[in-house]
């Protein structure tokens, strides 16, 4: 998508979707091949690679000599990707050849197949530079760099559609982030110092993937969210405390597929009394996981999480569904209702202390795995848990755990 190979059709199909296709076209002809040690993976034939580097001529460049990168070929005024083998430490010296690169679209580290190192180190000045020659750049990918921060400058790539700073150490994000309207994917994952994103961060209104999976420091989301409204994939919504966007604005962002992560639920502090729904029409959400804290004291208002939960019901496409730490004494009653989760099949309930009951699942016919864990609350299971009038209940169930239900 970042390099426009993958146009939209006339039948207006999603461009991953599209993605997809192509891959398994080109992985039915052998041109890929899955790998045999992970089967999550594929590979190439050196056949295929040989053609493959034959055809792209001068339009293709890999930096691969582990000795600095000494002896390399000059990079044609053709060339548009870029891609080098990480090292441990990647000197100043080996970029050299990449200071007349002034049409290269993708600048691009790849890990050894064998990849044990945690951090590759990289000298700063080394990205300022080049972030300064790549002006036309569409995919950026910094991941597993030390790196602290990057420069202002970043904001004047304004063709950027992928920016990949996963496992990197920075703190925050220059704020000239925002004018990169052409932005399509970001890509934090594992960004362990990670404070917080950018305010204004819905100026990138074609940010269609954001993962900030492993970010655990950023407190809540930035304002302006709701304004996100191509986004795809959204690996948590953080929501902060009397700051930042609000849950109301996973309304807006009706695209959202895959997987979702709700945290940091008891800060909602505006949906007291109110009874508007905010997931029932993400048709193409598979896993959902609700999160609150984890502290139970006497400022949660467990009528007000007993609302909430309500209000948070998922649309009947859901597969799998977490609830963590809620607080509520009950559960909604759309938990156990085969007519609006009909096609669940994982259920988790987890650290829900103050829940006395638990909701007939017994009815849910997809249902095959179900936990239920730290139940402080249960101090028996009847035959509500089947559901009334249930002459076989959990007709498809195949796992069923219990764990430190301690009364």
């Amino acid at each position: 998508m970042a390099e426009g190979l993958i146009q939209q059709s006339q039948d207006n199909d999603q461009l991953e979707d599209l993605g997809g296709e192509y891959f398994r076209d080109l992985l039915s002809r052998s041109i890929f091949q899955s790998s045999h040690s992970n089967s999550s993976k594929f590979v190439m034939h050196d056949l295929i690679n040989d053609l493959a580097q034959l055809v792209s001529g001068k339009v293709s460049f890999r930096l691969e000599d582990e000795m600095g990168f000494n002896n390399q070929s000059k990079l044609f005024e053709r060339t548009r990707y870029s891609s080098y083998i990480c090292h441990e430490c990647n000197c100043k010296g080996g970029f050299e050849v990449f200071n007349n690169a002034e049409h290269v679209r993708t600048f691009l580290p790849l890990l050894p197949i064998n990849d044990r190192v945690s951090t590759y180190y990289i000298i700063n000045t080394v990205v300022f530079n080049l972030l300064m020659k790549f002006k036309k750049l569409r995919v950026l990918s910094l991941r597993k760099h030390y790196i602290v921060e990057l420069p202002n400058s970043l904001g004047r790539l304004r063709l950027l559609r992928y920016l990949n700073l996963s496992d990197t150490m920075i703190r925050c994000l220059p704020k000239s982030i925002n004018s990169m309207s052409n932005l399509q994917t970001l890509i934090l994952r594992n960004c362990c110092r990670l404070l917080k994103l950018p305010s204004n961060f819905g100026n990138l209104i074609n940010l269609r993937h954001l993962d900030i999976f492993g970010a655990t420091l950023i407190a809540g989301m930035p304002l302006g969210m709701g304004n996100l409204r191509c986004l795809r994939t959204l690996s948590n919504f953080i929501v902060g405390k009397s700051f930042g966007s609000s849950l109301k604005d996973l309304k807006h962002l009706q695209f959202l597929r895959g997987e979702l992560r709700v945290s940091r639920l008891d800060n909602v502090i505006d949906f007291q009394g109110t009874r508007e729904v905010i997931l029932s029409d993400k048709k193409d959400l598979k896993m959902l996981l609700l999160e609150w804290s984890c502290k139970f004291d006497d400022l949660r208002d467990e009528h007000a999480e007993e609302n909430l939960l309500d209000r948070l019901q998922p649309h009947e496409n859901l597969k799998e569904l977490t609830i963590r730490c809620y607080a509520g004494k009950i559960f909604p009653s759309w938990l156990g209702d085969s007519s609006l989760i009909f096609n669940m099949v994982v259920i988790r309930l987890e650290g829900c202390e103050k829940c006395t009951s638990l909701p007939s699942l017994g009815q849910l016919g997809s249902l095959k795995n179900l936990t239920i864990k730290g139940m402080k609350g249960i101090k028996s299971i009847g035959s509500e848990f089947y559901g009334e009038g249930c002459s076989y209940p959990f007709k498809s169930l195949e796992t069923l755990y219990f764990e430190d239900l301690q009364e």
